[in-house]
């Protein structure tokens, strides 16, 4: 377990890039409530269409595990279910990369044979993702190429 206060700096450290990554592509982003109690900040990204998705990244325990990262609805009251997720990603449905804490097999993920702690390697045909920016950056090009919603 990481100390919320060490996750935090970290977090903080990293989302100069990431916040600079996502307004050079007019992402928006939401960190107005990060803090050691609430590590989690959001990013509203748009599909080719304009259909907007809202991403929560849950930083718990970051940089030791990847972030949760979870589609929620426009109000994050809703999270979750197919209907939030653009059509790119596992229909169970979690975005399925070695950064997304949810897609690892110990935590429910459809991938058992990832390991929680190598999540910063890289995967077969891809190089290792390992900040936020870069998970920001990768889910951005899914999703723009994407052409709607999971059903």
């Amino acid at each position: 377990m990481i100390p919320a206060e060490v996750s935090l700096e970290s977090v903080k450290t990293e989302l100069t890039d990431a916040l600079a990554y996502a307004a050079s592509v007019n992402l928006e982003t939401d960190v107005s409530m990060l803090s050691d109690a609430n590590l989690r900040f959001y990013v509203t990204f748009h599909n080719r269409d304009g259909i907007k998705f809202y991403a929560e990244f849950d930083c718990a325990d970051y940089p030791a595990y990847p972030p949760t990262i979870e589609f929620v609805s426009e109000n994050r009251a809703e999270r979750g279910s197919k209907n939030l997720y653009p059509n790119v990603f596992h229909t169970n449905p979690c975005v399925c990369m070695r950064y997304n804490r949810k897609a690892h097999g110990e935590m429910g993920g459809p991938h058992g044979e990832w390991r929680l702690i190598d999540w910063q390697l890289a995967t077969p045909g891809g190089g290792p993702i390992d900040s936020l920016a870069m998970m920001i950056s990768d889910l951005h090009v899914k999703i723009l190429n994407a052409t709607g919603r999971m059903s």
